[in-house]
């Protein structure tokens, strides 16, 4: 199919309410001077939005996407496709989350996404657990903001995801808040006080306190609590540690007030979680 073929089709589909676009309105622009794969997607994409599409193909470390109000891909950079998916960034195209991630992780995603669909809200610095290629578990740092029409109606959204490694800060700037969560997402399994994660960017802890709650929407403590759960919900269903032992590899001393949390967190018990999901990853590995 020839790249115009391509935006022709988007723009039925995007009319019909068919296929995944966040406005037919850009996929209708004249693309017949591009070229190869990396034209054909951005049909969905016009303008500055072109130019910035194509900046992020070149960002080492950086995972970038645009999904439609039904959470289907409408683009992505080269780096996330190669991490998700063998083919080009058009079979990206129309796909969701959980037709690429195992479904406990598609879960997590779909919660986000939805707040931001349904809600317009605005997800900044939240830690992800991603599973590589290489059979690890990686913290990564996540953004989603709703695409808004000039009616103020929410058409989708965009986000941004880096592996928190790559960005630490070098070590003659001064730390930003970055660093705390750094911290954060490679040291849960211990206790972390405030003076700890106040220090390690050089602020007083209640100075601390109030810049983390304004950059990520939460307290430092509520953060770490988030990240030891979503931790666990990775260890519950791709190993078979005894509960008790992911409750203390999560920097939980207590499994009674581990299972309180992760019952808060995600309406259902460890075992529960391990029961739903695990049957899950099992029907998609087998098929």
């Amino acid at each position: 199919m020839t790249t115009v073929g391509i935006a022709d089709r988007l723009a039925r589909e995007a009319q019909t309410g068919l296929g995944p676009t966040l406005g037919h309105e850009s996929l209708t622009q004249d693309v017949a001077g591009g070229s190869g794969t990396s034209a054909a997607v951005k049909v969905v994409l016009d303008g500055w939005a072109s130019a910035m599409a194509e900046a992020l193909d070149l960002v080492p470390g950086v995972w970038a996407f645009v999904k439609d109000r039904q959470r289907r891909f409408v683009w992505a950079n080269r780096a996330l496709v190669r991490q998700v998916c063998q083919g080009s960034q058009l079979d990206l195209v129309g796909l969701r989350d959980e037709d690429l991630v195992p479904p406990h992780l598609a879960e997590q995603y779909r919660a986000q996404e939805e707040e931001v669909l349904d809600r317009g809200v605005r997800i900044t610095g939240i830690v992800e657990f991603v599973r590589t290629s290489e059979s690890r578990c990686d913290g990564y740092l996540s953004t989603k903001l709703p695409v808004r029409s000039g009616a103020g109606d929410v058409l989708g959204l965009v986000g941004i995801t880096r592996q928190i490694a790559r960005h630490s800060v070098p070590s003659r700037e001064p730390p930003t808040i970055v660093a705390a969560v750094a911290l954060i997402s490679q040291e849960f399994h211990r206790r972390l006080s405030l003076g700890e994660l106040a220090a390690c960017v050089a602020m007083s802890p209640s100075y601390f306190s109030r810049s983390f709650k304004r950059e990520f929407g939460t307290t430092p403590h509520q953060y770490v609590r988030r990240v030891r759960l979503m931790a666990a919900c990775d260890m519950l269903v791709s190993t078979e540690l005894p509960v008790s032992v992911i409750a203390d590899k999560t920097g939980y001393y207590d499994t009674s007030h581990f299972s309180h949390d992760f019952v808060r967190e995600w309406n259902a018990t460890p075992s529960g979680y391990r029961k739903r999901f695990g049957q899950m990853k099992a029907g998609t590995e087998r098929g």
